[in-house]
Protein backbone atom coordinates (compact mmCIF):
# COMPACT_ATOMS: atom_id res chain seq x y z
CA UNK A 1 0.00 0.00 0.00
CA UNK A 2 1.36 3.42 -0.57
CA UNK A 3 2.08 6.08 1.57
CA UNK A 4 0.56 9.16 1.32
CA UNK A 5 1.95 12.56 2.33
CA UNK A 6 1.43 16.57 2.52
CA UNK A 7 2.93 18.59 -0.05
CA UNK A 8 5.14 20.90 1.21
CA UNK A 9 3.79 24.00 -0.80
CA UNK A 10 0.70 25.24 -2.32
CA UNK A 11 2.71 24.48 -5.23
CA UNK A 12 2.94 21.40 -4.72
CA UNK A 13 -0.51 21.27 -3.96
CA UNK A 14 -1.30 22.48 -7.33
CA UNK A 15 0.39 20.25 -9.37
CA UNK A 16 -0.25 17.07 -7.02
CA UNK A 17 -4.41 18.15 -7.98
CA UNK A 18 -3.72 18.81 -11.41
CA UNK A 19 -1.70 15.18 -11.85
CA UNK A 20 -4.64 13.82 -9.84
CA UNK A 21 -7.32 15.33 -11.83
CA UNK A 22 -5.41 13.93 -14.81
CA UNK A 23 -6.38 9.99 -13.81
CA UNK A 24 -10.63 11.21 -13.39
CA UNK A 25 -12.10 9.93 -16.58
CA UNK A 26 -14.77 12.90 -18.11
CA UNK A 27 -16.92 12.90 -20.98
CA UNK A 28 -15.38 15.72 -23.45
CA UNK A 29 -18.37 18.13 -24.25
CA UNK A 30 -17.94 21.68 -26.35
CA UNK A 31 -20.26 24.52 -24.51
CA UNK A 32 -21.54 27.05 -26.95
CA UNK A 33 -23.17 30.32 -26.53
CA UNK A 34 -23.31 33.85 -28.91
CA UNK A 35 -20.89 36.46 -27.59
CA UNK A 36 -22.93 40.14 -27.37
CA UNK A 37 -21.58 40.71 -31.43
CA UNK A 38 -24.15 38.23 -32.34
CA UNK A 39 -21.12 35.30 -33.23
CA UNK A 40 -20.73 32.38 -31.56
CA UNK A 41 -18.13 31.04 -28.96
CA UNK A 42 -17.39 27.79 -27.84
CA UNK A 43 -15.14 25.92 -25.95
CA UNK A 44 -13.41 22.08 -25.17
CA UNK A 45 -14.76 21.39 -21.49
CA UNK A 46 -14.66 18.51 -19.15
CA UNK A 47 -15.86 20.87 -16.00
CA UNK A 48 -19.49 19.99 -16.62
CA UNK A 49 -21.89 18.26 -14.64
CA UNK A 50 -25.85 16.97 -14.48
CA UNK A 51 -26.73 18.47 -11.07
CA UNK A 52 -30.80 17.82 -10.56
CA UNK A 53 -33.67 15.82 -12.25
CA UNK A 54 -35.94 18.35 -10.28
CA UNK A 55 -35.45 21.01 -11.93
CA UNK A 56 -33.57 19.72 -14.34
CA UNK A 57 -30.26 20.94 -14.22
CA UNK A 58 -26.31 21.17 -15.15
CA UNK A 59 -23.41 22.70 -13.29
CA UNK A 60 -20.40 23.97 -15.73
CA UNK A 61 -17.16 25.75 -14.16
CA UNK A 62 -15.69 28.07 -16.94
CA UNK A 63 -12.23 30.14 -16.32
CA UNK A 64 -12.67 33.17 -15.85
CA UNK A 65 -10.03 34.06 -18.79
CA UNK A 66 -12.02 31.99 -21.45
CA UNK A 67 -13.79 33.52 -24.82
CA UNK A 68 -16.80 32.17 -23.72
CA UNK A 69 -17.47 33.05 -20.63
CA UNK A 70 -18.51 36.79 -22.01
CA UNK A 71 -21.28 35.48 -24.27
CA UNK A 72 -22.76 33.53 -21.52
CA UNK A 73 -23.01 36.13 -19.42
CA UNK A 74 -24.41 38.53 -21.65
CA UNK A 75 -27.06 36.37 -23.59
CA UNK A 76 -27.75 34.19 -20.41
CA UNK A 77 -27.79 30.71 -22.28
CA UNK A 78 -25.72 27.67 -23.42
CA UNK A 79 -25.76 24.53 -24.96
CA UNK A 80 -23.48 21.33 -23.86
CA UNK A 81 -22.93 19.21 -26.76
CA UNK A 82 -21.85 16.15 -25.50
CA UNK A 83 -19.01 14.74 -28.29
CA UNK A 84 -19.07 11.01 -29.67
CA UNK A 85 -15.92 9.27 -29.80
CA UNK A 86 -15.98 10.26 -34.10
CA UNK A 87 -15.41 13.50 -32.76
CA UNK A 88 -12.20 13.19 -31.54
CA UNK A 89 -10.09 15.20 -34.67
CA UNK A 90 -12.71 17.53 -34.99
CA UNK A 91 -13.04 18.31 -31.29
CA UNK A 92 -9.04 18.54 -31.43
CA UNK A 93 -8.85 21.06 -34.15
CA UNK A 94 -12.07 23.00 -32.49
CA UNK A 95 -9.85 23.17 -29.52
CA UNK A 96 -6.51 24.39 -31.21
CA UNK A 97 -8.25 26.91 -33.79
CA UNK A 98 -8.66 30.59 -33.03
CA UNK A 99 -11.72 31.64 -31.24
CA UNK A 100 -13.04 32.97 -34.56
CA UNK A 101 -12.34 30.15 -36.71
CA UNK A 102 -13.99 27.54 -34.29
CA UNK A 103 -17.03 27.64 -35.70
CA UNK A 104 -16.63 27.46 -39.14
CA UNK A 105 -15.99 23.26 -39.37
CA UNK A 106 -18.72 21.17 -37.71
CA UNK A 107 -22.64 21.11 -38.40
CA UNK A 108 -23.79 24.14 -36.49
CA UNK A 109 -27.64 25.37 -36.01
CA UNK A 110 -29.17 28.02 -33.30
CA UNK A 111 -31.87 26.97 -31.36
CA UNK A 112 -35.09 28.80 -31.11
CA UNK A 113 -33.49 31.01 -28.85
CA UNK A 114 -30.21 31.50 -30.81
CA UNK A 115 -27.69 29.41 -28.97
CA UNK A 116 -25.58 27.37 -31.15
CA UNK A 117 -26.01 23.89 -30.92
CA UNK A 118 -23.80 20.71 -33.22
CA UNK A 119 -26.48 19.01 -35.04
CA UNK A 120 -23.97 15.76 -34.93
CA UNK A 121 -23.26 15.86 -31.22
CA UNK A 122 -24.17 12.57 -29.16
CA UNK A 123 -26.26 14.77 -26.92
CA UNK A 124 -26.99 18.67 -26.68
CA UNK A 125 -28.42 20.35 -23.72
CA UNK A 126 -29.47 23.85 -23.92
CA UNK A 127 -29.67 26.01 -21.09
CA UNK A 128 -30.65 29.22 -19.23
CA UNK A 129 -28.24 30.75 -17.09
CA UNK A 130 -29.83 30.51 -13.29
CA UNK A 131 -27.13 31.28 -10.94
CA UNK A 132 -23.62 32.28 -11.61
CA UNK A 133 -20.49 32.54 -9.20
CA UNK A 134 -17.03 33.22 -9.00
CA UNK A 135 -15.06 30.37 -7.40
CA UNK A 136 -11.13 30.50 -7.63
CA UNK A 137 -10.16 31.03 -11.21
CA UNK A 138 -13.57 30.12 -12.63
CA UNK A 139 -17.50 31.02 -12.75
CA UNK A 140 -19.10 28.32 -11.85
CA UNK A 141 -22.49 28.41 -13.93
CA UNK A 142 -25.87 26.80 -13.10
CA UNK A 143 -28.63 25.95 -16.10
CA UNK A 144 -31.72 25.54 -15.81
CA UNK A 145 -32.70 22.54 -18.78
CA UNK A 146 -34.57 24.10 -21.92
CA UNK A 147 -34.00 21.70 -24.29
CA UNK A 148 -32.66 18.78 -25.18
CA UNK A 149 -31.74 16.60 -28.06
CA UNK A 150 -29.71 13.21 -28.14
CA UNK A 151 -29.00 9.97 -30.97
CA UNK A 152 -27.91 6.54 -29.81
CA UNK A 153 -25.66 5.47 -32.47
CA UNK A 154 -21.80 6.22 -31.13
CA UNK A 155 -19.83 5.81 -28.48
CA UNK A 156 -18.64 8.98 -26.34
CA UNK A 157 -15.43 10.65 -26.45
CA UNK A 158 -13.70 10.10 -23.26
CA UNK A 159 -10.85 12.47 -21.83
CA UNK A 160 -8.08 10.63 -19.67
CA UNK A 161 -4.13 11.22 -19.07
CA UNK A 162 -4.25 14.05 -21.55
CA UNK A 163 -5.52 12.06 -23.88
CA UNK A 164 -8.61 11.34 -25.88
CA UNK A 165 -10.05 7.60 -25.21
CA UNK A 166 -13.71 5.96 -26.75
CA UNK A 167 -16.17 4.81 -23.87
CA UNK A 168 -16.82 1.35 -23.62
CA UNK A 169 -19.57 -0.44 -22.62
CA UNK A 170 -19.30 -3.64 -20.89
CA UNK A 171 -22.64 -6.16 -21.09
Amino acid sequence: MSTLTAPATAGMATEGFRQALRRFASGVTVVASVAPDGTPRGIVMTAVMSLSFDPPSMLIAINRTASLLPAVEHSGRFSINVLGSESRDWCQAFATSDVAARFAAGDWALDDAGVPVLRDALASIVCDVDQAEPFGSHMVIRGLVRATHFRQDADGLIYLDGRYARSHTFD
